[in-house]
């Protein structure tokens, strides 16, 4: 084998690691966090008396929302800013939805609370669990 076969084939060795290394390199993962009974009604509250959340530094900036147990009332449920209480964004979960809801997307370290209700007029919906990610 020659020298310049030799450098050929060291190259598409090297560059074949190189690629196995990027594919099997982990993807960075969102934080996530269960929150057990949350109890609501068709007037707003906060999750944990103003627990507040951060957008993690190793996902894609999406703070995103669902029920952990399938609803039995339809829910907005909403983010809303640490500092003001603006609203963020918001999603209108529907009955048995189980599937997550974008709410915003910010960059990493962004502040923010978790505010939910029942649709007005349908009561109260008790002992839900939900999971935030973010």
């Amino acid at each position: 084998m020659d020298r310049r076969t030799r450098r050929a084939v060291l190259r598409a060795s090297l560059l074949s690691c190189a690629c196995a290394a990027v594919l099997a390199a982990p993807a960075a993962a969102q934080v996530t966090t269960d929150l057990t009974d949350w109890n609501l009604t068709d007037s707003a509250s906060t999750w944990g008396g103003g627990t507040q959340f951060h957008i993690s530094s190793g996902g894609d900036g999406w703070a995103a929302y669902r029920w952990l147990d399938s609803p039995n009332k339809t829910t907005v449920i909403s983010a809303n800013s640490c500092t003001d209480g603006s609203a963020l964004g918001s999603a209108v979960i529907a009955i048995g939805d189980t599937n997550y809801y974008n709410l915003f997307q910010a960059s990493a370290g962004w502040c923010f609370v978790l505010r939910g209700r029942t649709a007005v007029g349908t009561g109260s919906m008790v002992n839900h669990d939900g999971r935030i990610k973010r």
